[in-house]
Order: structure tokens, then C-alpha cells, then sequence
């Protein structure tokens, strides 16, 4: 009985979205130029190029050369292995959903597990740095100085996160070397490996991860358009759809408080594309959901406060 109920559902939602794209197909048309416009202009420029040179750095041994500066610092705060630290810093110059595409690799390379991947992802969801700037704090909100102060605040909240979530899947660093031997390592590698097969190969790599971001981009923004939602439920489902909307609003407060929480939250869309990344990798959603929750509400109050703080630069 359950599986009928089931495919009755699936089957009147897929007919809804079929009368839907027939009936509004001007709507239809805007949401992917949206999409397209969105990803040429924003995300394809951030990620492509860095997805190509985190491939490389992968390749010739940058997290082991890292691990054996960052083990001590990232055992301590987050008890997780020190391949965290490639992660960490690549994520946070990239953006998301780049962490998963790091983490990916890491785990192909098997420097790390699933136990693994599921702690690091927590804090390590960084947004662009200059979308945050430029995009939401002078195109959204219409002051730098914004953009700096929800840059900061979900930073924080990242980190703040780790350390929330510290005991969840603690494990060891038992393969750590010093930066001398870490050095030997790197050297090593860089002479031993075919650059030109690595780059062609990240190439690929690339180009198919960025197809199956722009897809899920298109499919979100097709499902706000169809679906009646208000602007909060649109940003959570779509995170730039939520923040352009938010910057019609008069209370600068409730703009960057939302805006912040939007960006650290994420959107489902970029969940899924994370998700989509991962896929068989055996990472859980659950906690990622409620650390990305935890993550939203921590750097939308911290932004708040140092609103309040620097009331002056507004």
C-alpha cells in the first residue's frame, strides 16, 4: 500500500512539473538564464581553475607536506587527522562546494576514510571570499564593509563548529612526519611525477564535477520557480536567490543577519551538489544538516554583534 501511495506521488508531482514547464515556460526560461548567468559569471570562474590546481597539488603530495606543518594544530582543536589542513585552507580560498571535491580526492588517495570525510566536511564549508565581498556586502547590501563583517562572522562560525563537534568521529594522526622529512616528500614527488598526464587528468576531472554543479544549479532554481515559497524558504532552498531578495529590504540588521545566516546555512542546492560529490563515499548528511544549522545561527549573531560594534562604518 505504501509503495502505491508512493508512486502515485511521484507520479502526480513529475506530471505537475511537466504541466508546469509547458504552461510557464517564459518562467521556465528565466530561471535557467539565471542559472546560466550564475554559474558563468560566479561559480565556474572560483572553482574550475582551483579545481584543476588542487588536483595537481593533490598529486605531488601537498596534504602530506601540509600535514606535517598543521598535524599538531588540527589534532588538538578538532581531533581529526592532519589531511584536514589541505581541506581547510584549500576550501577556504575556493569556496563551496570545493571542500567536497577535496575530500573526494583525499579519500581516492586513501589518506583518509568515511569517518574521516564526515568530521572534516563539518568545518570546513567555506563560501567564495570575494563572492561574500563583492557580491553580497557591495552589490546586496551596498557596503564593503558588510561584506567584511559576514566574511569574518562565518569564518568564525566555521571554526567555532569544529570545535562543537570536536568528539564526533575523533580519530589520530598515526602516519604523521616531520617538515624536514615532509620537504624529502614533496621533493620527491615533484620529480617523480608526469605533469602532463596530471594535468589532462585534472582537466577532466574538472569539467565533469563543474557539469554536474551546473545541473543541479538549473534544477534548483526551476524547482523555486515552480514551487509558491516565501523569500526565507527560497534562500534556504537556494542560497543567492535568498540573498538578492533579501537586499530590497530597509533594516540593515535583518539584511545582514539573514544574508549571514543564508551563506553559512548554504542552501540546499549546494547541499546536494556536496552530496552528489561524495556520492557512494559513505559520508553522512545528518550531521553535516545540523552542523550547517549550528553553523548559520552562530555567525548570524556573531555578525550582529559586530554590527553593533562598528555601528561607525555604516
Amino acid at each position: 500500500m505504501k509503495k502505491k501511495i508512493y508512486s502515485l506521488i511521484v507520479l502526480f508531482c513529475l506530471s505537475f512539473v511537466i504541466f508546469f514547464i509547458f504552461t510557464n515556460s517564459s518562467i521556465i526560461n528565466d530561471s535557467i538564464f539565471f542559472s546560466y548567468e550564475l554559474f558563468i559569471k560566479n561559480i565556474f570562474p572560483s572553482l574550475f581553475p582551483m579545481f584543476i590546481i588542487s588536483y595537481i597539488l593533490v598529486e605531488i603530495g601537498i596534504p602530506e607536506f601540509l600535514c606535517s606543518i598543521f598535524y599538531k594544530l588540527f589534532n588538538k582543536l578538532f581531533l581529526v587527522k592532519s589531511d584536514a589542513s589541505f581541506v581547510f585552507f584549500m576550501s577556504m580560498l575556493t569556496g563551496f562546494p570545493s571542500s567536497a571535491k577535496y575530500i573526494d580526492m583525499l579519500i581516492e588517495k586513501n589518506r583518509i576514510d568515511s569517518h574521516d570525510a564526515s568530521k572534516i566536511l563539518i568545518f570546513t564549508f567555506f563560501s567564495n571570499p570575494l563572492f561574500i565581498v563583492n557580491t553580497v556586502g557591495i552589490m546586496f547590501l551596498g557596503n564593503i564593509n558588510l561584506g567584511f563583517i559576514i566574511l569574518v562572522s562565518h569564518i568564525t562560525g566555521n571554526i567555532l563548529v569544529g570545535l562543537l563537534f570536536r568528539n564526533y568521529n575523533k580519530t589520530n594522526s598515526t602516519d604523521v612526519i616531520d617538515t624536514r622529512k615532509g620537504i624529502k616528500v614533496l621533493i620527491n614527488k615533484i620529480n617523480t611525477t608526469s605533469f602532463f598526464s596530471v594535468f589532462l587528468n585534472s582537466i577532466k576531472d574538472a569539467i565533469n564535477t563543474m557539469i554536474l554543479i551546473f545541473g543541479i544549479i538549473v534544477t534548483f532554481q526551476i524547482i523555486i520557480s515552480i514551487l509558491p515559497c516565501n523569500m526565507f524558504f527560497k534562500g534556504i532552498i537556494e542560497m543567492t536567490t535568498g540573498l538578492r531578495l533579501i537586499s530590497i529590504y530597509d533594516n540593515l540588521y535583518f539584511k545582514v543577519f539573514l544574508s549571514t545566516f543564508f551563506i553559512s546555512f548554504g542552501g540546499l542546492c549546494i547541499h546536494t551538489q556536496i552530496m552528489n560529490i561524495l556520492n557512494k563515499k559513505g559520508v553522512r548528511y545528518l550531521p553535516f544538516l545540523f552542523a550547517r544549522i549550528i553553523h548559520g545561527i552562530i555567525s548570524a549573531v556573531m555578525s550582529i554583534i559586530l554590527c553593533l560594534l562598528m555601528d561607525g562604518l555604516f
